[in-house]
């Protein structure tokens, strides 16, 4: 990982993906494009002891409409500013708990009443890319 170790400290692990919580998104879009990683995207997700909620209808695809004859630095800019502005449109549309409340009310439910706060579990899975050489 090319991202700094406060990040990484900071990410949820499911299986070998990464991610943050939605409120650090923006300092992983930024660390990544000063690293010259291609911000990706990802979608929410919540990992409760029980198994993943996958939101996969919550999701930001920073490579949506990309032109093509970019350089590698103009990807790496267009990616990452087409990431801050899905997700901050993704946090004024959506109630990510809510969503994810929705879609697996049980496997909320059952870790809510044994104390959990899924708000805890929550993440945005994040794929970045470095230059392929």
């Amino acid at each position: 990982m090319l991202l700094s170790a406060a990040l990484r400290s900071a990410a949820c692990r499911s299986g070998t993906e990464w991610g943050w919580r939605p409120d650090m998104m923006a300092l992983v879009i930024d660390e990544a494009e000063t690293a010259s990683l291609l911000n990706i995207g990802g979608q929410l997700q919540f990992l409760l002891p029980e198994g993943t909620c996958e939101c996969h209808w919550i999701e930001v695809d920073a490579l949506a409409d990309e032109p093509e004859g970019l350089t590698w630095a103009e990807r790496v800019a267009r990616a990452a500013s087409v990431a801050r502005l899905k997700m901050a449109e993704l946090g004024r549309r959506c109630d990510f708990v809510d969503e994810g409340r929705k879609a697996f009310a049980a496997p909320f439910a059952a870790y809510e009443a044994d104390g959990g706060n899924v708000r805890d579990r929550m993440c945005f899975i994040w794929y970045l890319e470095p230059e392929q050489r």
